[in-house]
């Protein structure tokens, strides 16, 4: 090596050490490792729903009458939403709430650099012929940031374990709520027959499955047989 290659060299390594020995030109490198690494972070939650819907999950087969119709207030769908919800939301890490005003509203907050943000997203309501719901993204508002509604709708995917009976389809920007893929602890099935939040007027309808009635007869029938055993053993 020349003297002059030398000199170079040794003038290049000392800008290094002059540069990391200034704090604010490193404290500079670190925030912007930070804030790529909190985009790419970001960039692959919105990119990458969580897929929880089974499509080759079998409907729940139902007689073909409804044995009961409830009426419900906007106010009374609220509150049994938000119950239920609060258990899914505990380990998701954003506050969600979902209510049902003029349109139907997911409403929430998640960090962003340390700060909470917070999000307004507005969809219309469907009953598809079914008895499922469609839910339809109309708008959507971040504060002051420029967010497409797709990117959000993958986003809460992304952060939310969903029931399985519930498919989001953020291209699309819908969600559908399969509640002939739904069945409560009771054993009951739900279908929707009417959603009017204008006028607050919404309506389901509960039913049985179309077995019940065979489960009902295998109990008495194996409850006969036991009997009838316990009666001949006694006899003897």
């Amino acid at each position: 090596m020349t003297k002059k290659e030398n000199r170079q060299e040794k003038i290049k390594k000392s800008k290094i050490v002059q540069f990391f020995n200034n704090p604010w030109k490193t404290a500079f490198i670190l925030l912007v490792a930070v804030l790529v690494g909190f985009s790419l972070v970001l960039i692959n939650r919105i990119t990458t729903p969580r897929m929880s819907y089974d499509k080759s999950a079998p409907k729940i087969e139902t007689k073909s009458k409804p044995i009961l119709d409830i009426n419900m207030k906007k106010a009374q769908v609220n509150e049994s939403l938000n119950f239920f919800m609060k258990d899914m939301m505990e380990e998701s890490g954003v506050d969600y709430s979902f209510n049902l005003e003029n349109d139907a509203l997911i409403d929430g907050t998640f960090k962003l650099l340390g700060h909470e943000t917070h999000f307004y997203l507005y969809f219309d309501p469907f009953v598809l012929s079914d008895g499922n719901v469609q839910l339809r993204a109309k708008s959507l508002s971040v504060g002051s940031l420029n967010v497409p509604i797709p990117a959000m709708i993958n986003y809460i995917s992304s952060t939310t374990d969903l029931p399985d009976w519930i498919e989001i389809d953020a291209d699309a920007q819908i969600i559908n709520l399969h509640l002939d893929k739904f069945k409560m602890k009771n054993g009951l099935a739900i279908k929707a027959k009417k959603i009017n939040l204008i006028d607050d007027d919404i309506s389901f309808s509960l039913y049985l499955p179309k077995d019940a009635g065979k489960d009902k007869k295998k109990s008495d029938t194996k409850d006969s047989t036991k009997e009838t055993s316990t009666e001949k053993s006694k006899e003897k």
